[in-house]
């Protein structure tokens, strides 16, 4: 299901189409970087005191929560404060 229209969507495939790979690859890489900014202003503006690495662990479960079982979030979150406190 998409709510793009048909002509819309293949615009938007010519005109990729047209990029070469590396500056399909910085479109890509831009939007994730774009995703990231949203998730980390989201979660700052619900917490905004949260310290560097409560943010980090916080956008890390956003983005994997579906990822990784419970057990791995757990022990994933406790590799990433580890590697902090060094």
């Amino acid at each position: 299901m998409t709510d793009t229209p048909a002509h819309i969507y293949a615009a938007q495939r010519a005109i990729i189409a047209t990029k070469t790979p590396a500056e399909r690859f910085q479109m890509v890489f831009d939007m994730i970087e774009y995703s990231r900014m949203v998730v980390t202003n989201s979660i700052k503006a619900q917490q905004p005191d949260i310290s560097p690495i409560d943010l980090k662990v916080a956008v890390f479960r956003r983005f994997y929560k579906h990822d990784f079982s419970a057990t791995a979030l757990n022990e994933i979150e406790k590799a990433m404060r580890a590697r902090e406190e060094k």
